[in-house]
């Protein structure tokens, strides 16, 4: 490297092909003169330019090329461009050539048998929902109409802590696995409570609940997961809920009472009987307020009023139905609320989704490229090639499976992402969006 000058690291190339090929042809890359190389590296000259490449072996068939160019170059978004292009036109090259070698032996490997402790332990898996916990029903009753709470309580000991807004997967007696939200104050660890709507289109999660489940079960859930955390540096905190969406503000407005920090939490019901949870809405004391039979207009009316002179550090939360999420945050952005500040959650993906398209992914850190068919989405096919990849409601919804996106153009079709998140093309949710590029390259 040259003395007292600042280098410019290009984007990192996995290519499929072994080590030595890719010391062998990567010296005819267009730069300069060839003026050193080892077994991991080699070093090209220019003039006082300097380009250094290094290679990362990563299995016998797999090797990632770094770049560092020193001095970095006045406009370094064009010489990013160039050697983006050249090396990956070299990497094409390479894997081409790959492609004509002879394939490796296979390794025979011997394995010892599995102590018989360990042979009883439950799989590891981080895709899908995880079963890690034995709850009992200790309590089931009606909090509002079709509504039904559950007090869950550890088999010994004590439930994990948590944060507001978290949920838990609950695995059914039917086979399903469902989301639900915690109500949970500050330190309640010797018991999780959730509530439960009766959906009339429900696929059976809710109505399993409703009419299978009694006290004394014993259900399969996970541990808590945070995917619409509680800011706690806000001036003022506003929750806006529409019905059964009170569950994961009522944790919420616990913490910031508990804690004397300023909030309104606001609830749109159809009726009184629907307000779900009557006796911890009365406990929060003033600083709730019922909003009952409105119309949509009439709602929209009250929550313009509600998020009106937005001043900075106020954060607001939203959870409801989609219509009603969809309304609150065109509310928000018209009353300028910036995109950080507008927190939301949703039951479900409220998008048409389409399947129709197909592209490729290429996984940064593990040099693996992979295409995606129609009918298909990421998460399947990652899971298809042995790659495991986490998830949870596998709609868009809830953002377990997001993934950052290096280069490429996302196709976005989940209710995740914010406004900003979405323009900035940096993220994606793999169970749901797609491509619009031909190629997507994703940080994993």
């Amino acid at each position: 490297m040259l003395e007292g000058l600042e280098p410019l690291a290009l984007r990192p190339i996995p290519i499929a092909a072994p080590l030595h090929l890719v010391q062998k042809l990567a010296a005819d890359y267009p730069f300069g003169t060839l003026t050193n190389r080892d077994d991991t590296s080699l070093t090209l000259q220019y003039g006082q330019a300097k380009l250094q490449l290094f290679l990362q072996p990563v299995d016998a068939g797999k090797t990632i090329m770094r770049g560092l160019l020193t001095p970095a170059p006045v406009d370094s978004v064009a010489a990013l461009r160039h050697h983006n292009a050249t090396m990956t036109a070299l990497r094409d090259e390479i894997e081409l050539a790959a492609t004509r070698l002879d394939p490796p032996t296979a390794i025979n490997v011997k394995f010892a048998p599995v102590a018989k402790g360990l042979a009883r332990m439950p799989d590891i898996d981080n895709a899908g929902p995880k079963v890690e916990l034995r709850a009992k029903v200790a309590r089931k009753w009606q909090v509002a109409e079709q509504v039904m709470a559950f007090r869950l309580e550890a088999l010994s000991g004590q439930f994990p802590t948590f944060q507001p807004g978290a949920h838990i997967d609950v695995n059914l007696p039917n086979g399903m696995s469902r989301q639900y939200s915690l109500t949970n104050g500050p330190g309640e660890t010797d018991h999780y409570t959730i509530g439960v709507k009766r959906d009339i289109a429900s696929r059976g999660g809710s109505t399993c609940l409703h009419d299978d489940v009694q006290e004394g079960d014993v259900l399969a859930i996970s541990a808590p997961h945070n995917n619409f955390p509680l800011r706690r540096d806000a001036v003022k905190t506003i929750l806006i809920a529409g019905g059964i969406g009170i569950t994961p503000l009522l944790s919420m407005a616990k913490t910031l009472k508990a804690q004397e920090l300023p909030f309104e939490l606001h609830i749109f019901a159809q009726s009184k009987d629907d307000l779900a949870f009557p006796n911890i809405l009365h406990n929060l004391g003033a600083s709730t307020i019922s909003h009952t039979g409105l119309t949509p207009q009439a709602t929209c009316d009250v929550i313009a009023g509600v998020l009106a002179n937005y001043t900075p550090a106020q954060h607001v939360y939203i959870c409801g139905p989609g219509a009603m999420l969809e309304a609150t945050r065109e509310l928000a952005t018209k009353a300028a609320w910036p995109d950080e500040a507008v927190h939301f959650e949703y039951f479900k993906n409220t998008h048409e989704i389409a399947f129709n398209t197909t592209f490729e992914i290429a996984l940064s850190r593990s040099a693996l490229t992979l295409q995606v068919p129609a009918g298909k989405t990421i998460l399947q096919v990652l899971r298809d090639n042995g790659i495991e990849a986490p998830s949870s409601c596998e709609q868009g919804a809830c953002g377990t499976c997001l993934m950052t996106v290096i280069e490429g153009e996302p196709d976005h079709q989940d209710v995740y992402l914010s406004t900003t998140e979405r323009a900035a093309n940096q993220k994606i949710i793999a169970c749901v969006s797609r491509s619009k590029s031909n190629r997507l390259v994703l940080d994993m």
